[in-house]
């Protein structure tokens, strides 16, 4: 997928309330050395290595490595850590993920019975670009990792058919929070799913700067970080009905051509904001129609259920009002879609037929928005680009945990 002659060495501080924890990106022969100096820095009496089978026994070999010259280190796969209990891992332990999302959540039940919270080697792009970045999980509120390391040749071993849809956090946070990139970040997506290393690391800058951005005041990721959930309501009902051959990015791309469709028709964003969605998706090679056999109708049901039986017979969705500006209702990022907005929306139906919103009562505005406080200052083509550009990366000597 990319060549790893070029060393990285990029470092980020993520802020969710009161915590905080460091970001390293790295690659190259150099970094692994690296490793080695914080298993010893952290101390620990030992460490718990979860994993899963499907991690290549390379990777776990070489991590394995690194800490056993550090402290005795014991693997574990992520099924068998969901069980552990206090009696089974000692206080001074620590829990070290190495895998995707799945066993990013796994580790967190061990790692609330030791004194320190984990270190994260995530080795998929949704788990480095979304997951090992947020403090909130399938569970609710999640340890504060001691280090986040997003080591590259982790990557190297993907197919590139997983690379592409890995990238939807990427995708979202540039519509959802900053436009300011949409340039830059099209130009570099490739539905091939071929980056260099630059393009990955300039990719997990901008994710980890967007995470550090919203949940800075929102740490449990319920208000204005509430937009992160941009296009996964649809998404999560995709994957509810069980459609094996469609990877989650693939579903949340369905998400947000739906979340733009719905936007435009209840009179919130307007043609060229659904147009910029589009055109973001066909360069990132998204697919842009719904898996056979799934119909509209299919899913529809699946968002009623997810809904639970909603009165008002309406969707909760994050919408827009524009690229980078989020719809506010109630104070919160998240409106109500009614089914008829929803069924057209799933059809890709037109959206000449725009259903304008109620106004809010004292309401000082002709469509009754609310502003989130993230768009302004990310409009597209305007404000601080978060992607890194034309950098020369060097490996940093002596670089410790923050």
């Amino acid at each position: 997928m990319c060549s790893f002659s070029v060393s990285v060495a990029l470092d980020r501080s993520i802020g969710s309330g009161p915590a905080r924890f460091p970001l390293q990106v790295r690659a190259g022969a150099a970094s692994w050395g690296e490793l080695t100096g914080i298993a010893r820095q952290l101390d620990a009496e030992r460490f718990l290595l979860v994993s899963e089978p499907g991690v290549p026994a390379a990777h776990a070999d070489r991590v394995l490595h690194h800490l056993g010259a550090a402290a005795p280190t014991r693997m574990v796969r992520a099924c068998d850590a969901i069980a552990f209990g206090a009696d089974d891992i000692p206080p001074d332990a620590v829990i070290v993920a190495l895998g995707g999302t799945s066993v990013l959540d796994a580790a967190v039940r061990p790692a609330a019975h030791t004194r320190r919270g984990p270190l994260l080697l995530p080795t998929t792009l949704p788990a480095v670009l979304d997951t090992a970045l947020s403090l909130v999980g399938p569970a609710g509120p999640r340890r504060v990792p001691v280090l986040v390391r997003a080591q590259l040749e982790f990557l190297d071993t993907l197919a590139p058919n997983a690379v592409r849809p890995g990238l939807y956090a990427l995708v979202r946070n540039v519509l959802s929070v900053c436009p300011a990139a949409y340039d830059q970040v099209g130009a570099r997506l490739r539905p091939d799913g071929r980056y260099d290393t630059g393009e990955l690391a300039s990719f997990i800058a901008l994710c980890a700067d967007v995470r550090a951005a919203l949940t800075c005041y929102d740490p449990l990721e319920d208000g204005p970080a509430g937009v992160l959930r941009y296009g996964h309501a649809v998404a999560d009902a995709l994957r509810a009905l069980g459609v094996g051959a469609l990877r989650y990015g693939d579903a949340v791309a369905q998400g947000l051509l739906v979340a733009a469709r719905c936007a435009r028709r209840m009179g919130l964003l307007d043609a060229s904001g659904e147009a910029a969605h589009q055109e973001l998706l066909e360069r990132w090679g998204a697919p842009g129609l719904l898996p056979a056999p799934v119909t509209a109708r299919d899913v529809l049901r699946a968002l009623r259920h997810a809904a639970n039986g909603s009165e008002d017979h309406t969707v909760a969705m994050v919408l827009l009002d524009a690229l980078g500006e989020p719809h506010v209702t109630a104070g919160r990022t998240v409106t109500p879609v009614g089914e008829d907005v929803l069924r057209a929306a799933l059809g890709g139906a037109a959206t000449d037929h725009v259903v304008a919103p109620p106004r809010r009562p004292g309401s000082g505005r002709e469509t009754g928005r609310d502003t989130v406080g993230t768009g302004a200052s990310c409009a597209r083509g305007t404000g601080r680009q978060n992607v890194v550009e034309d950098v020369s990366f060097r490996p940093r000597p002596g670089s410790r945990i923050l």
